[in-house]
């Protein structure tokens, strides 16, 4: 989007405003997931019902992320609109990625970094920064922020994709979407392997082991890239908006129906994985066809606002569990648990939104301008 057509924080509604609004839904999920993880620590307690168990598997919109990272970056290649496969459009891939993940992530890894001596038992070592600085933490783990092994694995896929566009764009659509299907077959098969021989209710040795490394956490970017293939061969099939609420009960249904982590199944929740990548997938699709129908659908305000200062919000609430707790705290005496998990919950809300909006203004807005400033200065002028 060229720079003079941003409107402040949310932005103009993208081609597809449906993908914006699975993206804040996947950043809500990830904070839920953390808010319901210190409340039930700190309160014995998450109230909401069957949204309490939703809040608790919020884990699976990591999934999500890769399900949506996989489709937009194989649409650079693979989309109805994508440029002639050539050594320039992958240097401009590379270019466009380095802009929109590497500052942002650095600067909060320098800013974990510089407020290590005033975070108690926090001392990261020059090992653990070059093991972050080259997103390698999925696989030698992390002690700066655990949540950051999720862009030690879309960094790796950024690393292949272009060749892994160039293979299957060569093949048939049917053949390319059985041959990532059945490389999500296999990846789920390692990943039961991986789990058998973790305990029941050991969940970092599983994390560790099976959900953080690359090679295991690829069904949701194999999904995403899926869609990304079929769309670029049929970007013009419509759907009605009824379909896309239907599918969408699905993956509510699973995320409602049992807290999948807490029962420490290992291969119950390796099935769980695949499984929600393949739904998420089904409803991206479906929105997809649903904004060539209605393309306002999702371009709700609230929603680009949050899509907008996702990648901020992720990067920057796990490390403000500790001062909202701290806050909640003071300000809890005397209130009953379940009132003092809901303070909680706004506090620390208030506080991811207010930091993620300070570091998108400071560091990944300018960037990101930069980087459209630099491709519009690249553009041909016509004659």
């Amino acid at each position: 989007m060229p720079v003079s057509e941003r409107k402040g924080l949310a932005g103009n509604p993208g081609r597809y405003p449906v993908l914006d609004a699975l993206r804040a839904v996947a950043i809500l999920l990830v904070l839920a997931r953390h808010w319901a993880m210190a409340s039930q620590g700190a309160f014995g307690i998450v109230p909401g019902g069957p949204l309490a168990v939703l809040s608790l598997n919020g884990w699976l919109g990591v999934d999500l992320f890769f399900v949506l990272s996989g489709f937009l970056i194989g649409t650079h290649f693979a989309g109805p609109q994508a440029q002639p496969f050539s050594r320039a459009a992958v240097l401009d891939f590379y270019r466009r990625r380095a802009f929109r993940t590497l500052p942002l992530y650095w600067g909060v890894i320098l800013l974990c970094w510089l407020a290590a001596p005033w975070q108690p038992g926090a001392a990261f070592t020059s090992l653990s920064f070059v093991t972050h600085l080259l997103f390698l933490q999925d696989y030698l783990g992390s002690d700066v922020m655990v949540t950051l092994w999720s862009l030690a694995v879309e960094e790796k896929f950024y690393l292949a994709a272009p060749l892994l566009l160039f293979l299957l764009l060569r093949l048939r659509t049917g053949i390319a979407c059985v041959l990532l299907a059945a490389a999500m077959g296999l990846v789920c098969r390692s990943m039961l392997a991986g789990a058998a021989g973790v305990a029941p209710g050991d969940y970092a040795a599983f994390f560790w082991m099976v959900r953080a490394p690359f090679h295991h956490a690829v069904p949701g970017i194999l999904a995403g890239v899926m869609v990304a293939v079929q769309h670029g061969a049929s970007s013009t099939r419509q759907a009605p908006r009824p379909l896309f609420v239907a599918l969408a009960v699905l993956p509510l249904m699973l995320l409602m129906y049992r807290d999948w982590l807490g029962h420490g199944d290992w291969p119950a929740v390796c099935w769980i994985i695949v499984l929600s990548s393949c739904l998420f997938a089904l409803l991206v699709r479906c929105g997809l066809a649903v904004n060539r129908r209605l393309p306002a659908f999702g371009a709700a305000r609230p929603l680009r606002y949050i899509a907008r200062l996702s990648y901020a919000l992720y990067l920057v609430h796990y490390p403000l569990i500790e001062p909202a707790m701290l806050a909640c705290r003071a300000l809890s005496r005397g209130l009953a648990p379940a009132t003092a998990s809901l303070l909680f919950l706004a506090v620390y809300g208030a506080m991811s939104w207010a930091a993620a909006w300070l570091l998108h203004v400071a560091l990944e807005r300018p960037f990101l301008l930069l980087r459209d400033r630099r491709r519009a200065g690249e553009r041909p002028v016509a004659i």
